[in-house]
């Protein structure tokens, strides 16, 4: 179905222009016109049954047309074969008009059940009335009089009524298809026939007559219509109840306004006496008012969306700062700061309309954790604000944390979402009232310092802050120079070696590459004091590149040494992970830097959750498939991992410092559990944050081979680390293949066991 479309809209192109060039031909040769309107009648048709069959649009309202279509040509070729009009002719032309009623009825229906009433819509709807009844009341009259051309005049009156709802149509309505416009000029062509007709006193032009050529022009538009592709769209519901335009929809006022002057205007040139003359004026009268109420609807709506969010309808900045005016001085008031806490990773991971259907969800919430006292208003993205009496503060900000605690359901998806709440009082420090600008000021402070401290909670703004989070933005602005690699005054990142060690030997299997900050003025900086940062400014997988190029090159130079280089592994966050590139990227590194892909091993974490559909899955595969192993790192501490076992290639499973903290108390238990589990799926366990001898020797007991942990060694610099634990390969036998901790043998046997390293833990 793809390879028609554009040849069809190629069609379309060319048959409009014969379709012009043949109309120009009729007009001006008459000899031509009997003959075009019997080519134009069966074409048309066939037009709308091949762009049927092609397009296969939904419904019936493109079937219902190619059927008006047909009856029209129908009477149209019996006024070309007998020469004048008769009831069989006339009635087939009547039919083809109550077919074409019919399919503008079902588009109404259609549109009316996809889209909600506003009190606008609602007014649109009594002007509309009003006019067709005045119009209906015409038509009446018209008809009691029973004058020979009343039918004409009749027909003109119905199509001053479609011609001016067809012109309120145009104008409120945007973004419309070639197919919906073709079918516009269409109808606009077919009002202009029938009108002229009817002020002829006929129903069809007859054979010869110039208005044959409004006739032709008019059904081959509407069998264009048919063809071209946008045509699925043209009868859709959303084409009529999408891209209402407040300006347009009263201007398109307008056309419905001046109906009734047309309606008179068509009674006092056919001679057919209608209603009184002062129907006209009293009606317009009232339809005038109806559209003052109508513009007043439109102010408010404008007025309306002015100050709120179009998301939520919650309030915005203009909406809150009109709030924050209206208080009442005499009361202190507070305002609440909310940032939600790890909503970006769900936008990453599940899209932007699982998002959006959260921040609903987060709406009524915080509406009713600041009911009844409290405004709740949202600034963009993922902030929110809460304008409430100081006196119930405190109880709404514990409200607030209690309500987005839960878990929140979005299409089957079960999404957790804290918050770090900043909190300020509108009193400044000279005992007067602070402006908004200056109380969110106050409140962003403290929200950083509640974020700062692990979010979740709820921080009162105090002067003293205003230095953190000076601090706090100095560092993520020098973080973002220090990936950009453009500033050597804020000195450079180090990478630590934390070894990973065989229980049973005290032997060391492989390293964990732990980043610091070498800062000018801080010292070392462990990864709590600025990965965060690194988070809030969207650079974790600029970070890992970073990392994992400084790993390789390392691991190239300990090679090129001579000595028995030991697996690392690197931590990678969701970010990279949601990256399509990033095997291609890897292996380029590992290539660039002559390292074999054995000698990495990525860790990914449980901590956030990743799309069933996204490029993880795909990408870990092409890894492991080259040689690269996966560690599930935390694991215990996340998301349930055994949907992350069952997508991902992983090699070892490494227990939480959570669970191994508890491993000599009611701990071990689970990690029995997790060791058999990992047993039975062929997977080897590594236990983090071994730090006491009786941790070590109760892990040996449930059987898991591996630790890491400052009983051990701390994390140490590059060099240290090759010094206790990467002799030169010459100096002992051949690689141990037990020594491997993903299963496989590592590049070389470790040479010192782990007592031969420090072991003293160190700060960072």
């Amino acid at each position: 179905m793809i390879a028609p479309v554009p040849r069809t809209a190629h069609l379309t192109r060319v048959l409009a222009g014969a379709t012009a060039l043949g109309c120009a031909g009729v007009l001006l040769v008459p000899a031509w016109r009997s003959g075009a309107v019997v080519v134009a009648s069966v074409l048309s048709v066939l037009l709308v049954a091949v762009g049927t069959a092609v397009h296969r649009p939904r419904g019936a309202a493109w079937p219902l047309l190619g059927l008006m279509l047909a009856l029209w040509g129908a009477g149209g070729l019996l006024v070309q074969d007998r020469g004048h009009l008769d009831a069989w002719s006339t009635g087939l032309v009547w039919a083809g008009q109550a077919v074409a009623a019919g399919v503008v009825a079902h588009v109404g229906r259609s549109a009316a059940r996809r889209s909600e009433r506003s009190a606008g819509d609602r007014l649109d709807l009594v002007v509309t009335a009003t006019v067709l009844a005045l119009v209906a009341a015409q038509l009446v009259a018209v008809v009691v009089a029973g004058r020979g051309d009343a039918g004409g005049v009749a027909v003109a009156t119905v199509d001053v009524v479609l011609l001016g709802v067809l012109v309120r149509f145009t104008l409120t309505r945007r973004g419309l298809s070639t197919s919906s416009r073709l079918l516009l000029v269409g109808a606009l062509l077919t009002i202009a026939y029938d009108l002229t007709s009817a002020l002829h006193g006929r129903r069809l032009a007859l054979p010869g007559e110039p208005a044959q050529v409004l006739g032709v022009s008019c059904v081959l538009v509407l069998g264009l219509a048919a063809l071209h592709p946008t045509m699925t769209r043209a009868f859709a519901a959303e084409t009529f109840a999408r891209g209402r335009r407040p300006s347009g929809a009263l201007l398109g006022m307008l056309p419905l306004v001046l109906v009734p002057a047309a309606t008179w205007g068509v009674a006092r040139v056919s001679g057919v006496p209608g209603l009184p003359g002062w129907t006209v004026p009293v009606t317009g009268a009232v339809v005038a008012g109806l559209c003052l109420l109508r513009a007043a609807a439109a102010l408010r709506s404008s007025e309306h969306l002015a100050e709120h969010d179009p998301l939520t309808d919650l309030a915005n900045r203009r909406g809150l700062e009109r709030a924050y005016d209206e208080r009442d001085p005499g009361v202190p008031h507070s305002l609440l700061l909310i940032d939600l806490d790890e909503f970006k990773q769900v936008n990453d991971t599940h899209g932007h309309d699982v998002g959006d259907a959260l921040l609903r969800e987060v709406r009524d919430r915080l509406t009713g954790a600041a009911a009844p006292s409290g405004l709740v208003a949202r600034l963009g993205g993922d902030e929110f604000v809460v304008l409430v009496p100081t006196a119930d503060a405190e109880a709404v900000a514990q409200r607030v944390l209690n309500h987005l605690e839960a878990p929140v359901v979005v299409d089957h998806l079960v999404l957790r979402v804290g918050a770090s709440v900043g909190l300020a009082d509108d009193e400044s420090p000279d005992g007067g009232l602070l402006p908004l600008a200056g109380l969110l000021t106050h409140a962003d402070v403290a929200m950083y310092a509640a974020k700062g401290a692990g979010g979740g909670r709820v921080a009162p703004f105090h002067p003293d802050l205003r230095s953190a989070v000076a601090h706090r933005y100095t560092l993520g602005g020098e973080i973002r120079q220090l990936l950009a690699g453009r500033a050597p005054e804020v000195r450079h990142l180090e990478i630590h070696y934390q070894p990973l060690v065989d229980l049973r030997s005290g032997r060391a299997v492989g390293a964990e590459a732990l980043v610091r900050w070498r800062h000018p003025l801080r010292g070392l900086l462990s990864p709590g004091e600025f990965l965060e940062l690194v988070n809030d400014n969207d650079l974790d997988s600029t970070l890992d590149t970073v990392v994992l190029d400084d790993v390789l090159d390392q691991v190239a130079r300990w090679r090129d040494q001579g000595r028995a280089v030991l697996p690392v592994s690197v931590n990678l966050t969701p970010d990279s992970l949601r990256e399509e590139d990033l095997a291609a990227r890897v292996l380029a590194s590992l290539a660039r830097a002559g390292v074999p892909a054995p000698l990495l091993h990525l860790e990914i974490t449980e901590h956030e959750r990743l799309h069933e559909d996204g490029p993880a899955s795909r990408t870990l595969g092409l890894l492991h498939e080259a040689g690269v192993h996966v560690h599930l790192d935390d694991y215990g501490a996340g998301w349930t991992s055994l949907d992350y076992l069952r997508r991902f290639p992983v090699r070892l499973l490494k227990l939480d410092r959570s669970v191994v903290s508890t491993v000599t108390g009611d701990g071990a238990p689970l990690v029995a559990g997790v060791q058999a589990m990992a047993a039975a799926l062929d997977l080897d366990v590594l236990a983090e944050g071994v730090e006491t001898p009786g941790q070590r020797d109760r892990l040996l007991e449930l059987g898991i081979r591996y630790g890491q942990g400052y009983l051990f060694s701390r994390p140490l610099p590059a060099a240290e680390y090759a010094e206790g634990f990467l002799p030169p390969a010459d100096a002992d036998g051949a690689a141990d293949p037990a020594a491997d901790p993903a299963g496989a043998p590592p590049a070389g046997r470790p040479r010192a066991a782990v007592s031969a390293a420090p072991s003293a833990p160190a700060a960072g």
